[in-house]
């Protein structure tokens, strides 16, 4: 009855407006099931909302030449579906892809620098990628023949043997283990999940792997030592199709071929290297003018019709057969530029309209790869693998010409799924980077995915296709065949929340970092001095008088474009030469000449800025041991080490080393004391000066310590910083940034003052109790009781005496045993100051915040448990699954039911979240049959509480 009332017709119209569809996707790719499509709720269109998960496939989008217009319009409109799916494909419009100019005049200025060869290390459908730099250089048609070879050219259709749908899986040959893997080499590099991997029993292994704007990223050079990979050695000239007319493959062999360059070239004199350049050249000349983009890539007996979902799947399964055996693929990635002209407006990926590009400075403007076009120029088998873009932005991905890309996207609501399935797999790699998956060298296939409920979805981009990656949505591809295609990262309104937490990996330096909140806060600086900075005064320099004349006259004058915001301190001076006719004969300046008065030729305008303003000097340190600029407290530096910068505020200079008190204090081989510097010519008295003793006694290793609270490359490579005084942590900081690094959560107290005992030690052992830098100097040796070194008086030769030490003080560096003095002897006793720095990791503060932290959301988790669920617990015996009674806010426990209905308590900290394998056994929920029934339990000490 209800049902009926409600499909009755409401006469009176609604008052709210029914809300607006979202853009319909033409299909989803990947789709195997039909009933999917339809909207769970009776609506007439799809909701992305109604499919979290993608199940519905990857959305295709067909949108007509209207709504192609406006790019940024339209990545808002389907971004609903994309931040579902992971990645999206957008076919333009016919209209759009017929009005695109040729590629070919922009192919014959293309160059390969240094492409990469891919390794594939593993096996069972894991596998880490190694890519080896090659130093070469190859034109667009010597990548096409070396794409073209047999060992790395695509299966045509004749080479595929396409499976009905419901015949059975074709016989599959035993796997042959790379001998790597065999001899346990594949574990040492972090591979310990595959050995624990059955290989697959079926063909079909595949996964599909995404190529987007970083896929050249997975350029990474990491070295491969051939002795322990039998696939990781250089190429031989008989192993890579060289061009024995290129230059730069002459070169390359060369370096790689060892002896083979010595048995048969001689050296190249300039005519004949000239004419090899220009015989290369024609022939790319030649390639080129017969180079059909659109077909030329196809394999033998192959059409592009002929790449139909099913022969793709037929691909992906030969892919992952093979992946690791056989020639190692090479990939053209990570090309600075860009096949797309001016001429086309709409969607060329060089000049994308975007937050991004309104967003960074103007000096930015040319970061490549990020918001600058990358070229990608692919074959059969190169493979970019799982990651997601930098700083989480978008990407954008379109294919020139060539052969398909085959995609693999996780879903965003899998992408947690899927950082866990991967640190299972490559345990070693989480413990060494949190972010290792931005490494992109990792790769797993669907089928071993798909075991850890996070099996991708797949897509095959074709030529003249666009693929939109979007935030958070992991992705990883290959390449069906020779193609090229163009990239770049870019971002909507809607990234900015999601880039201020954004993570990003700390262990590699091609890592992108792009502080949000303060590069909007300096576009917002530059808007308001925009508005309040006067207007410029302009000075025209009349061609016929030389009168001055100020902006604002009468007479109009055509405004030029400068960026005054640039530079807003210089005046920009304007002059006007003389106009000439067609003719040559002079005409009227605009002084002179009416408003509206044609001329036959426009005046040439001349601009001459002010001289360029000086490069700013580089920033001083006046103390050799850290890098405060201070000055007060400065103390002459006593023997400065040679060969060391730290000196002289750095600059190299002749100047004298200067150090804090406080700093000379505090450093474990330094110390102040007064020395005699000289008498007082009217009183006779000596003259004492306080100075820093034992700088040059700094080992090494200190000297080598980075500050871990400097930001600046320049400013952590300076001075001699202190270690933290918890254990031996490794953490360093100067003593003025540990001092004044409350902010940052480091602890600096002084503890008060202590004695240390000053050594005098030698390097050598003393002939007849001189020391032998006293014997080079011809000086008689100081008595012991005395301090300083002697300081050399006005006209007197200068030389380095032995500086006394002190004895071991609070510092994890270890002495160098080879550097040990062979005598010791003591001279007297200093005060020291003592202090205690902890970094923030050892912060007390920090520390039992963090444990406050945790405790909160464990109780809030346990909370959110509905009662008489299933936990588990570890105990000293293993971990148990029990049943929650009640959660204990005061006492900090939880009540369980443990074995035969009795009841425990256990403390928070044992309940056991997520997934584990280790599981001892299941407590059952069983009234007790006695008072002594877990007797045993409580002899074993299972129980905490």
């Amino acid at each position: 009855m209800s049902h009926s009332a409600s499909s009755t017709p409401s006469l009176t119209p609604s008052r709210s407006a029914s809300p607006e569809a979202p853009v319909q996707p033409d299909h989803f790719y990947g789709n195997d099931n039909a009933s999917a499509v339809s909207s769970p709720h009776g609506k007439p269109w799809l909701d992305p909302a109604d499919d979290p998960l993608a199940q519905r496939g990857i959305p295709v989008f067909k949108p007509t030449m209207v709504e192609f217009q406006d790019f940024e319009r339209y990545m808002n409109r389907i971004e609903c579906w994309g931040m579902r799916s992971g990645i999206v494909k957008v076919i333009p419009p016919k209209e759009w892809t017929d009005a695109l100019p040729s590629v070919i005049p922009q192919l014959g200025d293309v160059k390969l620098k240094s492409p990469i060869e891919q390794h594939m290390i593993g096996h069972g459908g894991l596998f880490r990628q190694q890519n080896i730099e090659k130093r070469k250089i190859f034109s667009v048609r010597e990548w096409a023949e070396m794409c073209a070879t047999d060992d790395l050219r695509a299966p045509g259709k004749d080479e595929i043997e396409l499976r009905s749908g419901a015949g059975a899986p074709a016989k599959r040959k035993p796997r042959r283990v790379p001998k790597k893997a065999k001899d346990g080499v594949v574990d040492e590099q972090g591979l310990a999940g595959v050995v624990m991997v059955k290989d697959e029993p079926e063909v079909d292994d595949g996964v599909h792997v995404a190529m987007d704007v970083d896929e050249g990223i997975t350029a990474t050079i990491l070295t491969a030592d051939a002795s322990d990979n039998n696939h990781a050695h250089q190429p031989s000239s008989t192993q890579v199709p060289v061009d024995e007319n290129n230059a730069d493959a002459e070169q390359l062999q060369g370096a790689e071929g060892g002896s083979s360059r010595k048995k048969g070239r001689a050296k190249q004199t300039g005519a004949t290297k000239e004419a090899q350049l220009a015989e290369r050249a024609a022939k790319d000349a030649t390639f080129l003018q017969d180079f059909k983009p659109l077909d030329d890539w196809l394999p033998p007996k192959t059409t592009n019709a002929d790449y139909t979902p099913d022969f793709c799947k037929e691909l992906e399964r030969r892919y992952w057969r093979n992946c690791g055996l056989g020639k190692a693929p090479w990939y053209g990635a990570d090309l600075l530029g860009s096949l797309f002209t001016d001429d086309t407006k709409a969607w060329n990926v060089a000049h994308l309209p975007s937050t991004l590009s309104r967003l960074l400075p103007a000096s930015s403007k040319g970061l490549p790869g990020v918001n600058t076009p990358y070229l990608y120029f692919g074959m059969w088998r190169a493979t970019f693998a799982w990651h997601v873009e930098d700083m989480d932005l978008f990407s954008i991905n379109y294919i020139h010409f060539g052969a398909p890309k085959f995609w693999y996207a996780m879903p965003q609501a899998r992408s947690g799924a899927l950082e866990q399935t991967m640190k299972g797999y490559f345990p070693r790699d989480i413990m060494e980077c949190p972010q290792f998956l931005r490494h992109k060298s990792f790769l797993a296939s669907p089928t071993v995915l798909g075991q850890s409920s996070c099996r991708p979805n797949t897509l095959v981009q074709r030529q003249g296709e666009f693929v939109i990656t979007y935030p958070k949505g992991y992705h990883a591809g290959f390449n069906l065949g020779f193609n090229c295609a163009e990239s770049v990262n870019f971002a909507l309104d809607s990234w900015l929340d999601l880039g201020r937490k954004a993570k990003i990996c700390t262990c590699v330096n091609y890592s992108v970092r792009i502080d949000v909140d303060q590069l909007l806060a300096d576009r917002e600086a530059e808007r308001l001095e925009a508005e309040v900075k006067p207007k410029a005064e302009i000075e025209l320099l009349d061609a016929s008088n030389g009168r001055k004349r100020k902006a604002g006259d009468a007479e109009e004058i055509e405004e030029t474009n400068v960026e005054q915001s640039e530079q807003p301190s210089k005046k920009l001076k304007i002059r006007i030469s003389k106009p000439v006719s067609n003719e040559g004969a002079d005409v009227a300046t605009p002084a002179a000449v009416p408003v509206g008065t044609a001329f036959p030729s426009k005046p040439k305008v001349l601009l001459k800025l002010g001289p360029q303003p000086k490069a700013p000097e580089v920033e001083a340190f006046p103390c050799c041991l850290c890098v405060s600029t201070r000055r007060d407290g400065l103390l002459r530096v006593i023997n400065p080490p040679f060969g060391r910068k730290e000196g002289a505020s750095g600059s190299g200079k002749s100047e004298p080393w200067m150090a804090h008190e406080e700093c000379a204090s505090v450093v474990p081989e330094t110390w102040v004391d007064e020395i005699d510097i000289g008498v007082n010519p009217h009183t006779g008295a000596l003259v004492r000066e306080r100075v820093v003793l034992g700088v040059d006694a700094i080992v090494k290793d200190r000297w080598n310590l980075k500050c871990s609270a400097c930001s600046k490359t320049r400013q952590k490579a300076h001075g001699a910083p202190v270690q933290c005084t918890k254990g031996r942590c490794p953490r360093a900081f100067h003593v003025s940034c540990a001092r004044d690094g409350a902010a940052t959560n480091i602890v600096y107290n002084v503890l008060g003052f202590t004695e240390k005992e000053v050594i005098s030690v030698d390097q050598a052992p003393p002939a007849n109790g001189i020391p032998a830098q006293y014997h080079q100097t011809a000086q008689p040796p100081p008595p012991m009781a005395s301090l300083q070194p002697p300081v050399p008086m006005p006209g007197q030769q200068s030389f380095h005496a032995p500086t006394p030490q002190l004895t071991a003080g609070p510092s994890h560096i270890e002495p160098n045993p080879s550097a040990q003095y062979q005598s010791q002897s003591p001279v007297k006793v200093v005060r020291k100051l003592e202090v205690s720095v902890l970094c923030p990791q050892h912060n007390p503060a920090i520390s039992d915040a963090k444990k406050a932290q945790k405790q909160d959301k464990i109780k809030a988790a346990l909370l959110a448990l509905p009662p008489m669920a299933r936990i588990k617990l570890r105990v000293s015996a293993g971990v148990f699954e029990v049943t929650l009674v009640s959660v204990m806010e005061e006492t900090g426990c939880v009540e369980v039911l443990w074995d035969r209905g009795l009841k425990r308590e256990f403390r928070w900290g044992s309940v056991v979240f997520g997934k584990t394998e280790d599981v001892v056994g299941h407590k059952p929920a069983e009234p007790a049959t006695g008072p002594d029934a877990n007797r045993e339990f409580i002899e074993e000490g299972i129980w905490d509480c």
